[in-house]
């Protein structure tokens, strides 16, 4: 599974996230950046704050979390095919720097598959 066909998935969660109001009024007020680390394809950066979720074109500086798995544990994580608590506990993936900032991502994840299945 490529990197492109995970920031597909992200993208399009990023764009129900951002359009949807109660979703986007319960992020962070400060800016945080979250890590996608695949160990198979390199990175993806997603910036979460106040207004919204945005991939980071690059970013040079130090992510509050890291979250590193294969991509398709991450596609699955992403999609809502596999519990990331259950995973990480697991060891399929592991997390580096907050564990509060990669919560903080489940739960705006949980938040936007559950409208999604409304």
């Amino acid at each position: 599974m490529m990197v492109s066909e995970l920031l597909s998935i992200l993208k399009e969660i990023i764009e129900d996230v951002n359009s949807d109001y109660v979703t986007k009024k319960i992020l962070p007020s400060e800016s945080l950046v979250v890590e996608l680390r695949t160990t198979d394809n390199g990175s993806i950066y997603v910036e979460i704050g106040e207004n919204g979720l945005r991939i980071l074109d690059k970013f040079d500086g130090q992510p509050e979390s890291v979250i590193i798995s294969n991509s398709e544990i991450l596609m699955k994580l992403l999609k809502g095919e596999l519990d990331p608590v259950k995973a990480f506990f697991l060891g399929k993936v592991k997390v580096e720097g907050s564990l509060d900032i990669a919560y903080i991502l489940h739960e705006r994840l949980k938040d936007y598959q559950r409208i999604r299945r409304l």
